[in-house]
């Protein structure tokens, strides 16, 4: 008993005297807000900005943004990660097509992207600033690369196969390789020996320099421009060989011929190009069950053999185009005999080819203006392929729609669909030039060049962007 009153006493005496609670270090303030977030942080953040376009934005928030963006290491990054921006396509005018083009001197428009239609004045692309030269020969689109434009002047001779068949020759005499956001320009004099031959078509080619970035992207002074030729066999009548020649930019530059290859490939009237991916150019050959392949890395010629399936037979070989992706893998598009418009992509790995994407063009484009019962009662034509969006049209008449690869969604309004061409992406200039505190000390800084154009509506980039308090 005792003992257990001497526990009550205690436990009186403890109940008496609150105990003192710990002593706890003041816990410092946490982030406040977004410039207090670290450099580590807001470059992963940034890194994830969904375009060059949206990166510029950003990097007229405050200089550290700019700071953090402008850096060689973090531009090599984020292109690692994220394809060129397209704001637009240059689009070729067919002669043929019952439009006419809307400038009679040229044969080429830009048409912007719905999404980024205010990212550059399409007034800034005009070509007005390039030389005249022969005037009954006007500048024709040839390719594009970045932000570049190869432009050509050529001769048509035309020959006739049958009474209502004819074909044309293609025979070059001057190039001209420009930017039109600096709206400089060098001009290019065909070679003797390349003057001198059928062309299957001229290309632009990225620069060999690689920049401060960490990418080899096509400027002025680094560009390179392929032409492909075509060489009538003398022992053997209706077959020829396909030649490459290489001119490239810069004082030690000018024109050579890539290594023969002997690759044996039908009359000229029969090739036609069918696009671009992966590094390699294609052309068609009716009535041949392969295709023409160029490798722009080692310039050598090969015959390609796609599965029937992917082709279809020699005779449908005009209803497909050879188009890529940005995830590097190879795609075929082709209408097949049910109207069905296919995208097949090859796997890789396993070098598979599988149906990707399927539209059925008589049903997706019921209901748009214009549209006739009498329409896709036979295959329809591709008129033009790019890995956005393809170009189709039945060939009871040239009614031209776009059908969008990322949606599938079928579309007769847009003014690309005015225009029975090719079609060649125009892409941002790459790196953005951005004035860049390199410390604290704002003596010092760093200026990434390139054209001071790419501000492609600079002043509309500043006033739409966020600002960000306490860095500015």
């Amino acid at each position: 008993m005792a003992n257990k009153g001497a526990r009550r006493g205690r436990r009186r005496r403890s109940n008496g005297k609150p105990k003192r609670a710990p002593r706890r270090e003041p816990i410092p303030p946490g982030p406040t807000g977004v410039h207090h977030i670290p450099d580590h942080l807001l470059e992963l953040v940034l890194l994830r900005v969904g375009s060059s376009l949206a990166l510029l934005r950003a990097a007229f928030t405050c200089k550290r943004w700019r700071r953090i963006v402008a850096a060689a290491a973090f531009l090599a990054r984020f292109r690692s990660l994220h394809a060129a921006h397209v704001p637009g396509h240059h689009h070729v005018v067919d002669p043929s097509f019952k439009e006419p083009p809307p400038d009679g001197n040229s044969n080429h428009v830009y048409v912007p992207d719905p999404s980024t239609a205010d990212a550059i004045d399409r007034r800034r692309l005009a070509l007005d600033f390039l030389p005249e030269g022969d005037r009954s020969l006007p500048w024709e689109l040839g390719d594009s690369r970045g932000s570049l434009l190869l432009l050509y002047r050529r001769n048509i001779v035309w020959h006739r196969i049958t009474y209502r068949t004819w074909y044309s020759e293609l025979h070059f005499s001057d190039m001209v390789v420009c930017d039109p956001l600096t709206r400089t320009y060098q001009t290019i004099l065909c070679s003797d020996e390349a003057g001198s031959r059928l062309f299957l078509g001229v290309f632009l080619l990225d620069g060999v320099a690689v920049d401060e970035s960490g990418g080899g992207f096509i400027t002025m002074s680094n560009f390179r421009v392929l032409a492909v030729g075509y060489e009538s066999h003398d022992f053997e009548d209706g077959r020829g060989t396909p030649r490459a020649s290489v001119f490239s930019s810069g004082s030690e530059g000018g024109w050579q011929i890539a290594a023969e290859n002997d690759v044996s490939i039908p009359e000229y009237a029969l090739i036609s190009f069918i696009g671009r991916a992966r590094s390699s150019l294609y052309w068609r050959m009716e009535r041949e069950s392969v295709v023409l392949a160029l490798d722009e890395t080692t310039l050598e010629f090969s015959l390609v053999e796609f599965p029937c399936t992917v082709m279809g037979m020699p005779e449908e070989s005009s209803a497909f185009r050879v188009i890529g992706g940005h995830d590097g893998a190879l795609r075929v598009v082709r209408v097949m005999v049910n109207n069905d418009l296919t995208v097949f992509v090859q796997l890789q790995g396993s070098g598979e080819w599988v149906a990707e994407k399927v539209v059925s063009l008589p049903e997706a484009t019921c209901g748009q203006p214009g549209r006739e019962e009498t329409y896709f009662q036979r295959p329809g034509k591709i008129v033009s392929a790019s890995t956005r969006y393809i170009l189709v049209t039945p060939q009871e008449e040239t009614w031209i729609v776009s059908v969008d690869l990322e949606t599938l969604e079928v579309e007769r309004a847009h003014e690309r669909n005015r225009y029975a061409g090719a079609a060649y992406p125009f892409e941002l200039p790459w790196p953005p030039a951005l004035q860049a505190c390199r410390a604290a000390d704002r003596r010092r800084s760093r200026r990434i060049y390139v054209p001071p154009t790419f501000a492609y509506e600079l002043v509309n980039c500043i006033c739409n962007a966020p600002t960000c308090s306490g860095t500015s």
